[in-house]
């Protein structure tokens, strides 16, 4: 929410076309989304000696990109070997309207995104 507000939610990627595909099922459902980064220093920063990974960083910034380091820690190589495309939605700024409602931010874009796979 610090970066992007209200109105877009955070889209964490492995793969460059499952990203597009979900930007533009965004732009569809004016639902914005806006790539974000999972940086070295974010997979460095929800490690820990006591145990392999904690789900938040050490501090509060980059949140978001904390968060989606942990997720992408839970991918598992198919047969082939490679990891599986995969996207996070970071919709915590999005997911509440002003009136204190759900607003159900991201559910069409998902499921578009699936339709089309």
């Amino acid at each position: 929410m610090v970066a992007l507000g209200n109105d877009t939610a955070g889209l964490f990627s492995n793969d460059e076309e499952l990203a597009e595909e979900l930007i533009d099922a965004g732009k569809k459902f004016d639902e914005p989304l806006w790539r974000m980064p999972i940086m070295k220093e974010h997979k460095e920063t929800i490690k820990r000696t006591a145990s392999d990974l904690n789900n938040c960083g050490k501090m509060r910034w980059a949140d978001a990109s904390n968060a989606a380091a942990f997720l992408e820690n839970f991918l598992v190589k198919g047969e082939d070997g490679k990891v599986p495309k995969w996207a996070h939605l970071d919709i915590a700024g999005t997911c509440i309207d002003k009136s204190n409602s759900c607003t159900g931010f991201g559910v069409q874009v998902m499921l578009d995104a699936v339709h089309q796979s």
